[in-house]
């Protein structure tokens, strides 16, 4: 029986909005919406925080989620890597003499995941014989429709190899939502990359990729999650 281990990273610090992982969404706390779709999952033997704040964890631990331990300071700077925080987390786990198959890290600030997210990445984990599934969404145009512009404002780019082309010609591109990243421990612990042949997309569903970045986004947020409710 393959064993999971959910990490939820949660530093204190953060500008964009302060204390944006427990900031108040709808009611609840952001980083409760992680922590229960994670544990409606039924997929995870431990649902854990990774953090620095203790704030963080009071809230994380009120929603069922385990904080075994605190997250560096050096570690949970503006500059600090998730992956170097997740290889240290997982190094701790080792030292308590504990390991699991498989390591799921999952992002507070796209709070729409689900249950069956979760569900169906293990199910490609398993159909796929994967060592990583990664969550994407499709993105609202092609990528070729994206350019840069030159210093004068000039679109002399956006002219090259799509003038005159239908959109439905295309093919569909895809792009990484942040939200969730499920592989095999030894990736994470040793800072693999994460994308490789092994590796396979899940496909997300576009109004359960937003992510929070921002006070807009929030209120965004806070609009879609009532809506949803309205019509339930």
């Amino acid at each position: 029986m393959k064993t999971f281990l959910c990490i939820i990273p949660a530093r204190g610090g953060s500008k964009s909005i302060p204390n944006k992982n427990v900031v108040d969404l709808n009611g609840r706390p952001l980083i409760s919406y992680a922590i229960e779709a994670a544990k409606n999952s039924n997929v995870f033997d431990k649902v854990m925080v990774d953090t620095d704040s203790r704030k963080i964890a009071e809230v994380a631990k009120r929603y069922g989620a385990e904080v075994p331990f605190y997250r560096p300071k050096r570690l949970a700077t503006d500059s600090s890597l998730v992956a170097d925080a997740l290889a240290h987390a997982l190094k701790k786990i080792i030292k308590k003499g504990k390991k699991y198959d498989y390591v799921c890290l999952v992002q507070v600030t796209t709070p729409l995941m689900v249950l069956e997210d979760f569900q169906n990445m293990v199910s490609i984990l398993e159909n796929k014989k994967a060592r990583m599934v990664v969550s994407v969404a499709k993105t609202p145009c092609n990528i070729k429709w994206v350019q840069t512009l030159s210093k004068t404002g000039s679109m002399e780019k956006f002219g090259k190899g799509i003038w005159n082309t239908r959109r439905q010609q295309f093919e569909q591109t895809y792009i990484l939502n942040g939200a969730i990243y499920l592989g095999e421990w030894n990736i994470f612990y040793n800072k693999e990359t994460y994308y490789s042949k092994d590796t396979y997309a899940y496909i997300m569903p576009q109004n359960r990729s937003v992510d929070i970045d921002c006070r807009f986004d929030l209120e965004f947020m806070e609009y879609l999650i009532k809506k949803n409710y309205e019509k339930s």
